[in-house]
């Protein structure tokens, strides 16, 4: 009898701390972040809040700072995970854990360099103590020169494959050794170690994707350093803004082209629409997959890169197969709000626009938008924002010559942004680049922020579509004018 009682109390006692960790990851809670920029003058320091969850889109949003250097950001969340502050001018990123519900509060010198701002950096409220360590350890992988410094990749990337993967096992090595040394120092709890153990190798996995890119002739087995993640456990995503680049690299490099070669057969079927082929994907995920948690942030990465593109009908059509197949609350609600809003983006675009067009009254762009609007009145536009700095932007341009050149004569206009950039480099490309069909626009540097958070530009470039009426009714890579799929959504437009 007593050992009945035993069992009894023992299955209440785990009954009840599941309940407690599920409830945890159930509730969406707000977390405050707060802070103060010693001798900030206005110019001298410029703050981005980066962060992301599973299931979501990532996000870049200018902070105000007022005159005084005081700065408040609030995000909402279901799990502990990371997020990131950029000081732009020095491009220094202050990282820090957040758990639901906290008040975080950090203060910081203004600096002309990186790494002396990471030295002021104090936090201070909840998670005080592990978000210091996180900037200690930051310090020491810089200080050491194992960061993005670690290598010369304009060296390193032109040896053969065997011997830049022994380099970056060497890397790896030396970046293994600041984690320990850390350890040894300020024995931070486990949920620093969890986050500290994937940042000491965030520029190892970089590296190793960034030599891949564009060659064709690597080992079968190459991609597998993304494994190196596994096992993964909940715990463990408070390093998320380093794991969220390998769940994307075992996604492109592993995943699809596993997928790619299993259904090569079906091609022409999964082309014509008559095979269901996000079932496909979900099903060959949840069997192939040598880790759970990793099997439900494939599907959401998956799913996240569809609305991306604002596609939604094999998310719709496989509602009760992809509800079976993720068993964590939150990536499946903040996947379905992600839906949600491509879904209003896409059934709504006059309320999107309406508020876009919300955020830009009275503000720097409101006549420069509405010029736009107001000049091509009745047509498609096909607007790029660009800089002349950005390397891709540029790259794309003799394409969007040829887009251009497709709609020759039809009611389209083609509006090109460019931001942050000097005027007469601006004038040289557009010259170089005989872009003289298009409407241009040159945003000064005021007018360039207001512009990117307005239209929430995270990268550049960005492609939009604006319809007849003036609404906004695609955005993304996807428009990308060497896409075939840019030209069709346009032809779309035409027939509407």
């Amino acid at each position: 009898m007593k050992i009945i009682k035993n069992i009894l109390l023992l299955t209440i006692f785990f009954i009840s701390i599941s309940c407690n960790h599920k409830d945890k990851f159930t509730e969406k809670k707000q977390i405050v972040v707060t802070g103060k920029i010693h001798q900030y003058n206005g110019e001298n320091a410029k703050l981005y809040f980066i962060y992301s969850q599973p299931g979501g889109k990532d996000s870049k949003e200018l902070i105000n700072i007022d005159s005084v250097g005081n700065f408040q950001y609030a995000i909402e969340g279901y799990i502990p995970l990371d997020a990131m502050l950029l000081e732009q001018t020095t491009f220094a990123n202050i990282n820090f854990i957040y758990h639901p519900g906290d008040s975080i509060h950090l203060e910081f010198k203004t600096n002309e360099k990186q790494l002396p701002l990471l030295k002021t950096v104090k936090f201070s409220g909840d998670r005080a103590e592990t978000n210091n360590h996180l900037i200690n350890f930051q310090i020491l992988r810089e200080e050491n020169n194992l960061g993005y410094g670690v290598i010369n990749p304009n060296e390193a990337y032109k040896k053969n494959t065997d011997d830049f993967i022994t380099q970056m096992d060497s890397v790896k090595e030396k970046q293994l050794n600041i984690y320990n040394q850390f350890i040894s120092k300020y024995t931070p709890n486990q949920e620093t170690k969890n986050w500290a153990i994937y940042f000491a190798n965030e520029t190892y996995f970089y590296f190793l994707d960034d030599y891949s890119i564009g060659k064709n002739d690597l080992p079968l087995n190459y991609f597998d350093y993304n494994k190196q993640i596994l096992p993964l456990t909940i715990d463990k995503l408070v390093s998320w803004r380093v794991l969220t680049s390998r769940i994307n690299s075992y996604w492109r490099n592993i995943t699809k082209p596993a997928i790619v070669q299993q259904f090569s057969d079906k091609m022409e079927e999964i082309k014509s629409g008559s095979i269901n082929t996000d079932s496909l994907i979900i099903n060959f995920i949840n069997t192939e997959s040598p880790d759970k948690l990793l099997s439900e942030l494939l599907l959401a990465h998956y799913y996240s890169g569809q609305f991306g593109a604002n596609i939604i009908n094999g998310y719709q059509q496989n509602q009760t197969l992809l509800n079976s197949s993720l068993d964590n609350f939150f990536i499946k609600e903040v996947l379905t709000e992600n839906y949600q809003a491509t879904y209003d983006f896409i059934n709504k675009p006059n309320e999107f626009t309406n508020e876009i067009l919300g955020k830009i009254d009275n503000t720097p762009i409101e006549k420069t938008f509405a010029k736009i609007l107001n000049d091509n009145r009745g047509k498609i536009i096909y607007l790029d924002c660009w800089a002349t700095w950005c390397a891709p932007c540029i790259k794309a341009m003799p394409d969007s010559k040829k887009l251009m050149k497709k709609f020759e004569g039809k009611d389209i206009a083609f509006v090109y942004v460019c931001i942050e950039s000097e005027e007469d480099l601006w004038k040289r490309l557009l010259s170089e680049f005989n872009l003289g069909g298009g409407q241009h626009y040159l945003l000064n540097k005021e007018q360039s922020e207001f512009f990117r958070n307005a239209l929430d530009i995270q990268g550049i470039p960005k492609y939009f579509l604006i319809d007849k009426n003036g609404n906004i009714v695609e955005q993304g890579s996807h428009l990308h004018p060497s896409e075939k799929l840019a030209e069709e959504k346009i032809d779309k437009l035409m027939k509407e």
